[in-house]
């Protein structure tokens, strides 16, 4: 039977980065209480590219199958996995699994130039955003220099085009693709709202580096 992705499935990844992002974010400071968190060992899931800035795998595995074996799941998920007993299921990263998140072409793209990143390309110079109708990444190791062509637009999933605005911010000091007033994931998505959160939290940071006058603390009523 194909594993697929349900509100009542525990991604240990999902669960551990998404802790930490709320725990850490300044945007979310004292509003929602994070997660509990599930200790993990380094691992090179797509979800830590996505989330770990200290990420340093050259690679990324984004397959994952149910863990029938109560033994394996960590007794942090347990308790959680009892609240709705046979209908929870804990999915492990593997490599014979299945694409529970549905990822794309554009998808793998954008994370084969998020791995570039992560891994020492850091500016202009060395990941070079071209305005392309096409998506491809081109990677040049023995130069250092890795080449994304492509744009927002040409994109054709959420997750894509919030790793897209990501690397601009990142890569160009570029905000200006992104309408604070209109998210780009929906509502029923698992992990696309986590990822743009993260970004939204970016952004936050750069424009307080940026403008610091602009960023002030909300006062409560009397």
């Amino acid at each position: 039977m194909a594993t697929v992705l349900t509100s009542y499935s525990l991604v240990p990844e999902l669960q551990h980065w998404f802790h930490d992002f709320v725990v850490n974010s300044e945007v979310n400071r004292d509003l929602v209480p994070p997660p509990v968190d599930i200790a993990l060992p380094d691992n090179n899931s797509f979800i830590s590219l996505l989330f770990n800035d200290n990420y340093s795998h050259q690679d990324y595995e984004y397959r994952y199958e149910q863990e029938n074996n109560y033994g394996c799941i960590p007794p942090s998920a347990r308790s959680r996995l009892q609240i709705y007993p046979g209908s929870s299921q804990y999915l492990r990263l593997d490599e014979h699994g299945e694409n529970i998140f549905n990822l794309q072409n554009d998808d793998f793209t954008l994370l084969d130039t998020l791995v570039a990143f992560r891994n020492g390309a850091t500016d202009s110079t060395s990941l070079i955003l071209i305005d392309s109708t096409s998506v491809s990444f081109v990677a040049d190791s023995t130069a250092d220099i890795y080449i994304l062509y492509g744009s927002y637009d040409a994109l054709s999933t959420d997750l894509s085009k919030l790793i897209y605005l990501y690397l601009r911010l990142e890569t160009l000091d570029d905000f200006s693709l992104y309408n604070n007033e209109s998210l780009i994931s929906k509502e029923l998505q698992f992990l696309e709202p986590c990822f743009e959160a993260y970004l939204i939290d970016q952004y936050f940071a750069f424009m307080t580096a940026r403008e610091p006058d602009l960023i002030y603390d909300c006062q409560p009523c009397d």
